[in-house]
């Protein structure tokens, strides 16, 4: 079942000048921005969400989160999120990465573990796409406002060369980067649900790639993942690490396959290939999630005007109430 949500107009989003030290560990400095939106986001269909309910003290061990106190009054009247401008220390990268992250309404309020997403750019594409072309945070401020999409953190970093050449040597590619510094650099630095069940991954493009290529070789990490358009091409890398190879192998435990979401435009260019990608894991009984939208094509405008609709993917089983996450002061 689906609904349709008529998101406001938003003329201008001004976001705050600094962060609150309320939540331990203490996040980087942020650099405060201002952001118009010039055109009114398109009607969008947003799926249905199930509820999880939060973990309580009998369950939380077992899924390595810490119990929900008992509820509090939440003293806070922010409608805005935060993004910050981001750099990370990187031995795989040999330099800084640059990433963006983009802390929800009362977030250091709630002193509560918040899920995230790691969002990936196109080819060529830096840290700010999700934000400056695509309006993620636009679209999470309104929703979130509303109660219909969850609050979450959004990750979103610039791959790269590593990112855009699809390298596989001697450790040093994007998946090493992003498993072994990106979240731990993430979950050090911010109050994140540090769970599968609070982590999720997607992109665009050549990030769709990488988001199926890092979730289908670590199948523990993530809840969900999300290629939006992605680029998927036989030459892009060996079987062992081609999301089109990796669809007829990969493996996850009984009762934990993860929520995916793909989506593509009829007359997009690497449709071809995505509809390949969809039958080989429909053909093992693994979910694609699949859409193929009439309209559109590879190009912002098509992803912009779907951005609600994965956010609301993303979220779709986590806690509308930032009250019902785990606390942060475990």
């Amino acid at each position: 079942m689906t609904v349709n949500l008529k998101w406001p107009i938003l003329l201008s989003v001004a976001l705050s000048a600094g962060l609150m030290a309320a939540c331990d560990p203490l996040m980087p400095d942020a650099t405060p921005m201002v952001i118009v939106i010039t055109q009114t986001p398109t009607q969008t269909r947003v799926p249905t969400a199930t509820t999880v309910p939060p973990p309580t003290n009998a369950t939380a061990s077992a899924i390595g989160t810490p119990a929900t106190p008992a509820r509090t009054a939440l003293a806070c009247n922010e409608s805005k999120g935060q993004v910050l401008n981001l750099t990370l220390d990187s031995k795989v990268e040999s330099g800084p990465v640059r990433y963006r992250a983009y802390l929800p309404p009362c977030y250091n309020q709630t002193q509560r573990r918040y899920p995230y997403v790691i969002l990936m750019p196109g080819s060529d594409q830096d840290e700010t796409e999700w934000t400056a072309q695509l309006k993620a945070q636009d679209a999470l401020d309104s929703g979130i406002s509303v109660s219909a999409l969850a609050p979450m953190i959004l990750i979103m970093p610039n791959g790269g060369d590593l990112m855009n050449n699809n390298a596989f040597q001697d450790g040093a590619s994007w998946e090493s980067l992003v498993v072994t510094e990106l979240i731990p650099e993430v979950e050090r630095s911010f109050c994140t649900w540090n769970a599968r069940q609070g982590r999720a991954i997607g992109g665009i493009s050549r990030g769709g790639f990488w988001a199926f290529e890092i979730a289908f070789r670590h199948t523990d990490l993530f809840s969900a993942i999300g290629g939006h358009s992605p680029f998927f091409d036989p030459e892009n890398a060996g079987p062992d690490y081609n999301p089109l190879g990796l669809a007829k192998t990969v493996q996850f435990a009984s009762g934990s396959q993860p929520r995916i979401w793909l989506d593509v435009a009829q007359d997009d260019d690497a449709r071809a290939n995505v509809e390949i990608f969809e039958r080989t894991l429909a053909g093992r009984n693994i979910d694609p999630g699949y859409t193929m939208n009439p309209s559109g094509g590879h190009e912002i405008p098509y992803w912009s005007s779907h951005v609600t609709e994965y956010l609301a993917f993303y979220g779709q089983t986590w806690p509308h109430d930032p009250l019902e996450l785990p606390t942060c002061l475990q």
